[in-house]
């Protein structure tokens, strides 16, 4: 009976195999623009859902949700790791990094499906800081004016306005890095992606 059951799940994997694995790694491409790693994650993936079969019911709906969520993860993963191996981070480099992004990003029309939901997430981020420390960053980052030009505009001090851009960037890098898209940032600000 077991050999039986056994022999359903490998015609049932098989099946899921064949139906998904072309659009699976068309979809890790789209994230690590390698074929040979796509492959590797897609694979990966099938070997995963192999090992937990017991633990997952193969539903088609839930199954497909399923493998192409695993495929973001496991690409991120190894976006992650080939920025680690390429850039080692300095404490204290962050800030710079996330401030050359968001001066850049603004004025960058590429729409990689990484990059929307990084900006995405930040635009998400900066709507929940306090009123004045949002006005602050949006007018430095998003129309580019100098800590004076801001101060001035707000009638409060440059090292007001410093204190605030601090404190945005800091709050947003720790955002990023509990979402899991601090190194797609730094991947964007070296143009990795």
């Amino acid at each position: 009976m077991a050999a039986d059951k056994e022999v359903k799940d490998l015609v049932l994997l098989e099946r899921l195999f064949n139906q998904y694995y072309k659009q699976l790694r068309a979809y890790a491409f789209r994230f690590v623009n390698d074929p040979d790693l796509s492959e590797d994650i897609v694979q990966d993936t099938f070997f995963e859902l192999w090992q937990r079969r017991h633990s997952i019911h193969f539903q088609d709906d839930a199954v497909k949700s399923y493998l192409f969520t695993a495929v973001y993860h496991r690409s991120l993963n190894v976006l992650k790791q080939k920025l680690r191996d390429a850039y080692p981070l300095k404490s204290g480099k962050e800030n710079e990094y996330l401030e050359q992004y968001l001066s850049s990003y603004i004025q960058t029309s590429e729409q990689s499906l990484l990059l929307k939901e990084l900006e995405q997430e930040i635009n998400i981020f900066i709507k929940t800081l306090p009123p004045q420390c949002h006005k602050v960053f949006t007018l430095s980052r998003t129309y580019g004016l100098k800590n004076r030009e801001i101060a001035e505009q707000l009638s409060i001090s440059i090292k007001a306005v410093e204190k605030h851009i601090s404190k945005a960037l800091f709050g947003l890098k720790e955002y990023l890095i509990k979402k899991g898209l601090f190194p797609i940032l730094i991947f964007a600000i070296f143009g990795l992606l």
